[in-house]
């Protein structure tokens, strides 16, 4: 009888798409940063302080990336970067380094940003913290998942989750104040829309490392069905791969709360930028990609 129950329950863990008993609760896992990879980090840099956020700089790194951030107390935010020549990158030679940065020993990050640039702006990867990484790594192995570990990085090997990371604290003792104070008045990093075809997989894993799955009707940015993953952390807007922007990059959207919504209707407007006019409730205000290097951007009524 209690190796019938044990089929049985068995059984159910597969069929809602969890991991196995061991690994729930053992882990807490949050959104955390989305890089954008950019053509100039100077003027993408312009156009986000234009919608009202605060930028933490950067630093050159010595594969010639260089970047910008977009940052909440959590760890969570954006990274604008860019690589040197895309060209010369993405076909593995280079000409010349960026301005204003180290000599450049490009390795296959930078190339694999350069060989992005060619198809467009946007976001690269998605990323989620998980403040314990050997807890993380424990509900991993529990739920069958190869991965791999660069010091405080940690990349599945599936082909099917390919283009997501886990860090262990995006957060650093440089962040202050000023880089959490955004005119737009956002104060969190709550929602990431990701489409793709990996739907199924992308849910087993999140609600396998404690997160929280329900069908729900959203704007993303238009009215479509989803399944939403609730985290400790923000949540995860699934969508199918036909609402992808370019082909292969499943990371469309993120939406930031606010809690003076006006406040950031009036950011936009006296730096020219017109939200989009489809986005329906008076609880939200919309950017398009176009004025957000490859990205909607939605700030919602909160926090």
């Amino acid at each position: 009888m209690n190796r019938v129950r044990h089929i049985l329950t068995t059984a159910l863990l597969a069929t809602t798409l969890v991991l196995p008993t061991a690994a729930q609760g053992a882990v807490t896992i949050g959104i955390d940063h989305i890089p954008v990879v950019v053509h100039d980090l100077e003027r993408a840099s312009e156009t986000y302080e234009a919608l009202g956020f605060a930028l933490k700089p950067g630093r050159p790194h010595d594969n010639g990336v260089r970047n910008a951030h977009v940052k909440f107390p959590d760890g969570a935010g954006i990274e604008l970067l860019t690589v040197g020549v895309v060209g010369d990158l993405a076909s593995g030679h280079v000409a010349s380094a960026p301005a204003a940065s180290v000599p450049m020993a490009p390795d296959r990050l930078a190339a694999h940003y350069a060989r992005l640039l060619e198809s467009g702006e946007g976001p690269a990867f998605f990323t989620f913290h998980a403040r314990n990484t050997d807890d993380l790594h424990d509900a991993l192995r529990a739920g069958g998942y190869e991965f791999r570990r660069d010091v405080e990085i940690t990349t599945l090997l599936a082909p099917e989750l390919g283009g997501l990371f886990f860090v262990r604290d995006n957060r650093s003792p440089t962040d202050q104040p000023e880089h959490f104070a955004h005119p737009n008045g956002a104060t969190q990093l709550r929602a990431v829309w990701i489409a793709t075809e990996h739907r199924d997989a992308l849910v087993r894993l999140l609600v396998g490392l404690g997160g929280r799955s329900e069908p729900r009707r959203v704007l993303a940015p238009e009215p479509v069905d989803a399944t939403v993953v609730t985290l400790a952390e923000g949540e995860v807007v699934l969508l199918s791969d036909e609402h992808q922007l370019i082909p292969g990059r499943p990371v469309i959207g993120a939406s930031f709360l606010v809690p003076d919504l006006e406040r950031a209707r009036i950011t936009l407007t006296q730096s020219g930028v017109a939200p989009w006019k489809d986005a329906g409730p008076a609880e939200r205000v919309v950017v398009e990609p176009s004025r957000a290097h490859g990205i909607w951007l939605e700030f919602r009524a909160g926090g």
